[in-house]
């Protein structure tokens, strides 16, 4: 070999190994789990002062939290000073989970619930000693709502929750069609039991507020400390799906240890209340009125002011009770994206709303009157000389974080972009949000001014990986409608490169454009691209609506020329309906994975409960009414009466104990497809709920390698199943 036959040799090795070196690594299910993440249902509190902020992070080493909406974790600490955020802290650790985090009045005092082998306990952490205290008896059951401070911040008010009663076990059942509740529905219905219970931080002693065990839905106390409102479910309606009611009652409270316990008032009017600002009175909404009780529940409710006509939703009062901010909605307003609402059918569509300011006497300004954009979260700055709230656009989903000074009736954002907002929280100067983008997991920052500070880095490990960030682009339906959809590209793919497309359907996809989701990073991390396409769903027609919307979605990406011409279909559970349709209806995917499918409608109307029946009606199958009365529709609209039709290779996952889709479901699709020599897999999971996977690390490991070696084996085949899961 001549020396320039080596050199050129050497000089495509060595650019070969550069390449090598500088390929991105690939994002894992392991570094998915890996993700720290905020905890579900968890307040993020700012102390009075706003120097010190509380928040909850869910304990990553817990399997427990897998999949799980509200996992267990740790109540972390920050302080808050000169624009600038402290180290964290964790007041708990290993073993021992608290939760539930609210700053006393003073601000020098937090509360928090602490769990030790599920034995939670009241603890109050007092800042500036740096010393936690347990106080009140150890509770019987998890605790699930947030506790409260008394005013004097003398007292935490807690729902102490009590354990479940167990079902006893029956030799024979009878249940008559003309009983209101059927034992199939139990699963959904939320029986938990609390005792309202005014605990004396300096004592420790517990006073119990109501006189028995409430079906407690939620409570707020006044703020005079003297009342509180409690929402409870009425009895009769309880688990009657689609007709439980609350009913709202007004409790006298008396936190002096050893007081005896009063009745509690049944308010007359049904509603959403809140408190006034004094307290003295009860504010709801009634026949497109803001209306008024008096604090005891009693006499007549009358208009909050005459001059007051809007239609108010619940009031965000200013610090100093001088005015309230609320929602209103603006007709004018609507998403060409979504069918119209018809009365009584499930939609999507939110109304768009706009912030209007009311003062004490009854006027009112309405802020955002000129907004095409979805406006939510409206939150006074702790002196009440400003309102911030966030608007979203419509077509873009950009958000921006608006702030309305009352002096001087100015309008300004304060920061915007292409990202996501999370809840606002009130501190000096500015709000606290957790924030996210496309590629960025959610954090915590302090937005003041036109500045914004960093308070969280959850994932500095994430760094590491080059994430892709989604395109908007828009296509026209089988019906000429014009609709939106996400399209994500493998990183750095160059011109030349084709890459495979997985297809994720559910329903309206763009509104997430500018949501971090970890799961879709794994997959385009191995090489896919991602197609999620909005749908348009049309009353007695769900199944067509999604041929109608999603082939021609495919074929628009096809024609951009970067695939290799392999695409996989994905859905799970009402996206796992619309897979087993599509592929009875086009052959144009490579292969298919359906998790938690409902494959027709017939058995899932008649499956012993009515939350199937009425999801099936008038929820998110949208068939219109019964098989009875559209007969034709649940034949059309079901997969399994066409899989004779299906050409397209079939994955088909199902967890033993799901309640939502049952188990039977996904067999019956299977053993269907297995009878007619079609090509298909059947995955159980002998303790998977709805989502596969919930409390089982090794079960979530196990879905994500069969679903990537699945489009693996159909969408890459020239290189073979190599993804790492």
């Amino acid at each position: 070999m001549g020396t320039r036959s080596i050199a050129v040799l050497l000089v495509f090795f060595s650019a070969s190994a550069h390449a090598i070196a500088q390929r991105p690594p690939v994002f894992t299910a392991e570094d998915m789990l890996a993700i720290r993440t905020f905890a579900g249902g968890q307040p993020i509190a700012v102390s009075s002062t706003g120097r010190s902020i509380a928040y909850v992070l869910t304990d990553q080493n817990d399997a427990w939290n897998v999949q799980e909406p509200r996992p267990t974790g740790y109540v972390f600490v920050q302080t808050l000073t000169g624009g600038r955020a402290g180290t964290p802290r964790a007041l708990t650790s290993g073993a021992v989970h608290s939760a539930f985090p609210v700053w006393s009045p003073d601000s020098r005092r937090l509360a928090f619930i602490r769990d030790e082998q599920g034995r939670g306990r009241a603890v109050v952490w007092d800042a500036e000693r740096d010393q936690i205290t347990p106080i009140g008896d150890p509770f019987t059951a998890r605790i699930y709502l947030a506790p409260q401070w008394d005013p004097s911040g003398h007292a935490i008010i807690v729902a102490a929750a009590l354990p479940d009663t167990t079902a006893q076990p029956y030799r024979v059942r009878t249940v008559k069609s003309s009983d209101a509740r059927i034992p199939g529905d139990q699963f959904f219905t939320d029986e938990r039991t609390a005792m309202l219970t005014a605990i004396d931080v300096t004592s420790g002693a517990s006073t119990p507020l109501t006189q028995t065990p409430v079906v407690l839905r939620s409570f707020r106390v006044s703020p005079t400390g003297r009342q509180l409102l409690y929402v409870a479910p009425v009895p009769e309606t309880l688990g009657v799906i689609g007709k439980e009611q609350n009913d709202t009652y007004v409790l006298p409270i008396d936190i002096t240890t050893g007081a005896r316990a009063a009745a509690a008032r049944n308010l007359p009017e049904r509603g959403r209340f809140s408190w006034s600002p004094d307290g003295k009175q009860l504010l709801f909404s009634k026949g497109n009125r803001l209306m008024a009780l008096p604090a005891d529940g009693s006499g007549e409710a009358k208009p909050w002011r005459e001059s007051f006509t809007l239609a108010a939703g619940e009031p965000v009062w200013s610090p100093d009770g001088s005015r309230f901010a609320t929602l209103v909605a603006d007709p004018g307003v609507s998403d060409p994206e979504l069918e119209p609402v018809k009365p009584g059918m499930y939609t999507t569509a939110q109304p768009f709303m706009d912030v209007v300011i009311a003062s004490a006497d009854g006027s009112s300004k309405n802020v955002t009157a000129a907004f095409d954009d979805q406006v939510s979260d409206p939150v006074w700055s702790s002196d009440g000389s400003a309102l911030f709230f966030r608007a979203v656009n419509n077509k873009t989903y950009d958000e921006t974080v608006y702030r309305y000074t009352i002096p001087g009736e100015k309008l300004e954002p304060i920061v915007r972009g292409q990202e996501s907002y999370g809840r606002f929280v009130a501190t000096p100067g500015g709000v606290v949000s957790a924030i996210e983008d496309a590629t960025h997991a959610s954090d915590l920052w302090l937005v003041a001014g036109s500045q914004r500070t960093r308070i969280t880095d959850l994932n500095p490990q994430l760094a590491r990986f080059t994430f892709s960030k989604p395109e908007l682009f828009y296509f026209h339906n089988a019906d000429g409608e014009r609709l939106g959809a996400l399209l994500y590209k493998p990183t750095g793919l160059a011109a030349s490169d084709k890459a495979p497309v997985i297809t994720w359907v559910y329903e309206k996809m763009t509104p997430a454009i500018h949501r971090f989701d970890a799961r879709n990073q794994m997959f385009i991390s191995h090489g896919y691209a991602m197609l999620m396409p909005n749908v348009k769903v049309k009353v007695g027609q769900t199944a067509d609506s999604f041929e109608k919307c999603v082939v021609p979605a495919v074929n628009a990406v096809r024609g951009m020329g970067f695939t290799n011409g392999k695409f996989g279909l994905w859905g799970h559970s009402f996206g796992a309906y619309a897979t087993s349709n599509l592929i009875t209806r086009t052959d144009i995917f490579a292969a298919a994975v359906s998790g938690a499918t409902p494959p027709e409608l017939f058995r899932n109307w008649a499956s012993g409960r009515d939350r199937d029946s009425r999801n099936i009606e008038t929820g998110q199958a949208r068939m219109g009414g019964s098989p009875f009365e559209f007969p034709e529709r649940y034949l059309s609209q079901s997969a399994f009466f066409h899989l004779d039709k299906v050409n397209t290779p079939v994955l088909i996952l199902h967890g033993e104990k799901d309640l939502t889709i049952l188990f039977g479901e996904g067999e019956m699709m299977f053993y269907a497809l297995r009878q007619l020599g079609k090509s298909a897999e059947f995955v159980s999971y002998a303790n998977g709920d709805h989502s596969l996977s919930r409390h089982s690390r090794a079960d979530a490991l196990d879905v994500n390698r069969r679903i990537l070696e699945w489009f693996d084996r159909y969408l890459k085949p020239a290189s073979g199943s190599r993804s790492q899961p």
